[in-house]
């Protein structure tokens, strides 16, 4: 029978990532059902976005020669149409296409790597939105060169914790939890009993308290190197800092 409400916590692998879940509950039972229908929506989100996954929507796009329509499901073409309007407002700093330029510039271990100029021109001309046509009434990707390499890592954790974040709202009526992604990503809603938000530490010497907010960071100690600005084909220096940003 249901109880007073605690907090139930759960985890799972996916994308390569320890995900981890923390719902306020007065019913573990329906807690740990919650949690499975969370893990399983992202288990199948997983087998669309990732590029490690030989037949999902991202390999079928990586795979595509140039001009070959590749039809896809609802989740990549947000992200990919949602990486396009960062890639404008970015003015190209921000690149999920970036893939061919992170295989020239960093060995499969992190380290940095130092292509010659053959690769690295041939790298940036497979990269950039502009090679891409999106058709979203259609659901259709059309790569114009041949190729490409989307990545969608640095949306794709965060995609997936919104998605967990509405399953929990709209199918179990669930509104206080913290969810986190490999601790680099986390969404906290509502709050932990007795407290104004969900307190959570990231490396930084007070904590961060999260209330209906996500927060992300990024830095050198974990991944190693893996900042790229593709406008100038170069790694960005980043090993005596790690960024955090927090967003509604």
């Amino acid at each position: 029978m249901p109880g007073e409400s605690r907090i139930y916590q759960f985890s799972h692998m996916a994308m390569a990532t320890r995900f981890e879940m923390h719902l306020v509950h007065s019913d573990a039972a329906e807690a740990a059902m919650a949690a499975r229908a969370v893990w399983d929506d992202m288990d199948s989100l997983e087998q669309e976005i990732s590029r490690y996954v030989p037949h999902s929507d991202i390999s079928r796009i990586n795979g595509s020669p140039a001009g070959r329509e590749v039809l896809v499901r609802e989740a990549t073409m947000d992200i990919v149409s949602f990486g396009r309007e960062i890639w404008e407002q970015t003015q190209g700093a921000f690149d999920l296409t970036i893939g061919p330029l992170a295989s020239v510039l960093i060995w499969p271990n992190g380290f940095a790597r130092e292509p010659s100029p053959e690769e690295l021109a041939a790298a940036k001309a497979r990269c950039g939105y502009q090679h891409l046509v999106i058709d979203p009434e259609e659901f259709l990707i059309i790569p114009q060169v041949a190729d490409m390499l989307l990545d969608p890592g640095a949306i794709g954790k965060g995609y997936a914790l919104d998605q967990a974040a509405n399953l929990l709202k709209e199918d179990w009526g669930i509104t206080n939890f913290l969810l986190n992604a490999g601790t680099s990503t986390l969404l906290g809603s509502g709050t932990m009993p007795e407290s104004e938000g969900w307190s959570v530490r990231a490396g930084s010497p007070e904590p961060f308290l999260l209330k209906d907010e996500a927060l992300s960071g990024t830095g050198f100690e974990v991944k190693g190197a893996h900042v790229i600005d593709p406008r100038t084909a170069s790694l960005v220096d980043i090993r005596r800092v790690i960024r955090w940003a927090v967003a509604p």
